[in-house]
């Protein structure tokens, strides 16, 4: 069965070589395994991943804060790899402030995926994290990639809130989507 798999990681600052080469290996295998990828539009791990998958034939989804393609490339994201986007509604009443817009985002293509893989990550992240914690989602956390995938399991223990959420950790991409398709099946 092909389920749609979120990539949310660190769209800027400085970004460890081996993370990203991990991040495409991912994306990639996501492709492999005939599932789409899908990625809030943004430079850096996400479309890393994105354009492993592109390159494989997989079909990539990018939710971008923005209200259209002109706007998307003026915000300077990616277009590269994407073979669908999804935008803010032109009429939403925060769509010229782009901080929001990002956060629209993040509900939107956090809810739209069946599992949700952390590598890295910052503030963006960590609310993509707790969106996906929050509607109970299959999470894959990429071990030994910095941000806050050094941070969840503390934060997880010390909020002390269940959900249906199933956390799955691995510092292998492999191993990591693997598992991801095992709790999906």
């Amino acid at each position: 069965m092909a389920y749609k798999i979120g990539i949310f990681g660190s769209a800027l600052g400085q970004l460890d070589p081996e993370t990203l080469k991990k991040s495409k290996k991912i994306g990639a295998l996501i492709a492999k395994n005939n599932h789409d990828l899908i990625t809030g539009g943004c430079p850096g791990i996400p479309h890393e991943a994105a354009k492993a998958a592109y390159q494989e034939g997989g079909k990539t989804i990018a939710y971008s804060p923005a209200t259209d393609l002109e706007q998307h490339k003026k915000y300077n994201y990616p277009t590269d790899s994407t073979k669908e986007f999804v935008f803010i509604p032109k009429d939403y009443k925060h769509a010229k402030n782009i901080e929001i817009c990002k956060k629209y985002r993040n509900v939107s293509s956090v809810s739209a995926c069946n599992a949700a893989i952390i590598i890295s990550g910052r503030i963006g992240t960590l609310n993509e994290f707790t969106i996906a914690y929050d509607l109970g989602k299959t999470i894959g956390i990429l071990k030994n990639t910095g941000g806050i995938t050094n941070h969840i399991q503390k934060l997880i223990k010390d909020l002390n809130k269940k959900t249906d959420a199933k956390i799955i950790y691995s510092k292998e991409p492999k191993d990591l989507v693997a598992k991801i398709q095992e709790a999906l099946s």
